[in-house]
């Protein structure tokens, strides 16, 4: 969907707004949410502090009344025992513990004798002579030091102050007094009167006291504060270690901040800045309407007058009326069509000419070519085309730079206009492709004007280039068969891929194509690179058998072997149908070997031989111009590479080579041995098997080559002979 530019302007006013409002309400939730971080961990810290405080004085009270305790001798003759008795009797301790326990406001005390057993106990939670002597507290006051700490006491959090009960004469320790002080819920809530939050105590996750209702188990993040639903009230909770104690070991206190209350002002600034937003979106909508208009109604009249330019016609100058950038629009508009018009009017005058070469250019020449091809197809006069082609143009471009590329170009334009008859007609054809059209000459002449072109060109190159450069040419004369513009341009085409195929630099007539003569039809032979029909691979096959009388039907007979092949290893209906396309078409790069090396009677010699190999990848250039027949490629291509690396033209190895290629290769070399030469009568069925066999892990994948022996000596010896 297309939008006007007024939308456009509308929908980037709001755009621009919509952002940055969501934008600071984002930055507003970050900064709420790291205040209310900051506050809480302040809070805990706060809390933290007090309790500290409270610990410590709590602690060095209970010390000072139990060391004056511990010196009483009352103490100390409870704790020995009185008259006959040699052990204290544990109801009278703990009778007097309950006495002193109420004059120093402790919510529990215990007594141990010298061997850290109970002899005393207010609560109740431990029985006479019960060992406490591996107790922290009581170990180290039986070493004679004082100890504080916190710990857990029947499910409370405690605070335990133990002292060491010492004999004034020996010195002795006779035992250990311990005072307990509760941390419950009185000392979360006046807690809360200090930090202003709720607090609870908590062991392993576990409320011990609390300053208001909260269930037994609690959530206790430590680092970052967490949003909590308990009994219906939503809190903000941190967890914090109780002072003077472990981290392991379970005791803190969680703080409990209310939600509500620290969310308000937040809450009021966020719903404040909503309502500013929208008042400022609608006024951004509000401006983008003013500017908008201001903008696209002149831009309207441009509009108008750039679809007239569109529909072949020239404007009136719009009025200018403005001094803005608009306005300078409007300006430059008035000249770019007076510029155009000017501007058309040159090119009208240069539309026949190429303006690097200053020949005629390609639409001017297909033109001249029509109206000549028809008045010599009238008149019965001779017509011939010559298409030159400079090779390695792009290299030479890459080499020595555009500028002596194009110095090139015009250089060879020349020495064509400067041998061109006064009839003829010379025109650059394409980038590096020039075209000389010839009435009244026959083929020879075209070749013979094409060869003294391509020998001026080869000799009169510039001597400081270290690359010479050369043409190639493909000439065709207009013939019975072909009598249209078209049809004499790809003769000339045709003869003209024959001359790059055979090395370039040199000049090929249409007539000495494979399967063409002076009354040939180029179409004919152009479907064969276009047409991947049955018929018309077998007719590009053929081309290929004519040029080489004594290997008749070896292409057919390679596609029939390694289809049988194929089909023999069960492979798909697809793949056994490519095989033998592949196999039919794969020596057509034989069309562009020389005669004289295809048909040699004898052995050849190393260069006929470097000649002869490279055929497959001619193949494969011949093919690669049909897009049908791409699957085919890799077989054209290979089908003579050996699975130990020693074939061509790639030398590739076992499992590198495309198996389509493999399965070729055996079938190849097979028709190969089995076929006469004039050097050397086919081998017999039987030893060629045996030579193939022989050849597993070396020429060929040896499974292939084992079920090639295995699929022919299943054959009749009628039928083989």
């Amino acid at each position: 969907m297309r939008f006007s530019l007024k939308t456009k302007i509308l929908v980037w006013f709001a755009g621009m707004v919509t952002i940055l409002a969501v934008t600071v309400l984002v930055g507003l939730a970050v900064y709420t949410s790291r205040e209310i971080n900051r506050a809480v961990r302040n809070d805990v810290h706060t809390a933290s502090k007090v309790l500290a405080q409270f610990i410590h004085e709590r602690s060095q009270s209970l010390r000072d009344q139990s060391q004056l305790l511990a010196r009483q001798p009352a103490l100390m003759m409870r704790l020995l025992g009185r008259g006959d008795q040699s052990k204290p009797d544990f109801a009278t301790v703990t009778d007097s513990l309950k006495e002193w326990l109420s004059q120093m406001h402790a919510d529990g005390a215990e007594m141990t004798d010298q061997d850290g057993r109970v002899v005393g106990n207010t609560d109740g939670s431990s029985g006479h002579g019960v060992d406490y002597s591996k107790e922290a507290g009581v170990a180290a006051a039986l070493n004679g030091s004082l100890w504080s700490g916190v710990s857990v006491q029947n499910g409370k959090l405690m605070l335990v102050v133990t002292v060491p009960v010492v004999e004034p004469v020996s010195k002795y320790v006779r035992g250990t007094f311990t005072t307990y002080s509760a941390i419950d819920s009185h000392v979360a809530e006046d807690l809360k009167g200090s930090v202003g939050s709720d607090v609870a105590f908590v062991n392993n996750g576990s409320v011990v006291g609390s300053s208001t209702s909260l269930p037994m188990r609690i959530p206790t993040p430590q680092v970052t504060p967490r949003v909590v639903v308990l009994n219906k009230m939503t809190y903000f909770v941190l967890y914090g270690t109780l002072p003077d104690t472990d981290q392991k070991s379970g005791l803190g206190f969680v703080l409990l901040r209310s939600y509500a209350p620290a969310m308000a002002i937040h809450n009021r600034l966020r719903k404040g800045f909503i309502v500013t937003s929208i008042a400022a979106l609608m006024l951004a909508i509000a401006a983008g309407l003013i500017v908008a208009g201001g903008i696209t109604r002149p831009l309207d009249g441009l509009v108008d007058a750039a679809r007239t330019v569109r529909e072949g016609e020239w404007p009136e100058d719009i009025s200018i009326s403005r001094s803005d950038e608009i306005g300078l629009l409007q300006s430059v508009f008035n000249e770019m069509t007076t510029a155009m018009r000017a501007s058309q009017e040159r090119l009208l005058s240069l539309i026949d000419c190429d303006p690097l070469t200053g020949l005629d250019n390609h639409r001017r020449f297909q033109e001249r070519l029509g109206q000549e091809a028809a008045r010599c197809t009238g008149s019965r006069e001779a017509l011939t085309i010559v298409i030159f082609d400079i090779d390695h143009f792009q290299e030479f471009n890459q080499k020595f730079g555009h500028a002596a590329g194009d110095d090139a170009l015009k250089r060879i334009a020349q020495l064509l206009l400067s041998c061109m008859p006064e009839i003829g007609i010379a025109a650059r054809y394409g980038g590096e492709e020039f075209v000389a059209l010839l009435p009244q000459h026959t083929l020879d002449q075209g070749e013979e004007f094409a060869e003294k072109i391509r020998k001026l060109c080869f000799d009169s190159a510039e001597d400081n280039h270290e690359m010479r450069l050369s043409l190639s040419a493909g000439c065709a004369e207009i013939g019975t068969s072909y009598t249209q513009a078209d049809e004499l341009i790809l003769a000339a085409e045709l003869a003209l891929s024959s001359a790059k195929q055979l090395g370039r630099n040199r000049v090929s007539r249409f007539d000495s194509l494979p399967g063409a003569d002076e009354n040939g039809d180029p179409y004919q032979l152009h479907k064969f690179l276009q047409d991947s029909s049955f018929a018309t691979i077998q007719a590009l096959a053929a081309a290929v058998d004519a040029k080489d009388p004594y290997t008749q039907g070896h292409s057919q007979r390679v596609a029939e072997y390694a289809s049988a092949l194929a089909k023999y290893i069960k492979l798909s209906q697809v793949e056994i149908e490519l095989i033998y396309t592949t196999g039919t078409l794969h020596d057509v790069g034989k069309i562009g070997v020389p005669d004289a090396i295809l048909k040699k009677p004898g052995r050849l010699d190393d260069d006929e031989r470097a000649v002869m190999e490279t055929h497959p990848v001619l193949g494969e250039v011949i093919i690669k111009k049909a897009p049908q027949l791409a699957s085919t490629l890799p077989g054209v291509r290979h089908h003579h590479e050996r699975w130990d690396g020693k074939g061509y033209p790639d030398r590739l190895a076992g499992e590198e080579i495309p198996y389509i290629a493999r399965i070729l290769a055996v079938a190849d070399t097979f028709d190969a041995m089995t076929s006469d030469r004039p050097y050397r009568k086919g081998m017999a069925w039987e030893i060629a098997l045996s030579e193939i066999s022989k050849s597993a892990g070396t020429q060929f994948e040896p499974t292939l080559a084992n079920a090639f022996v295995t699929m022919l000596e299943a054959v009749p010896l009628s039928k083989a002979a």
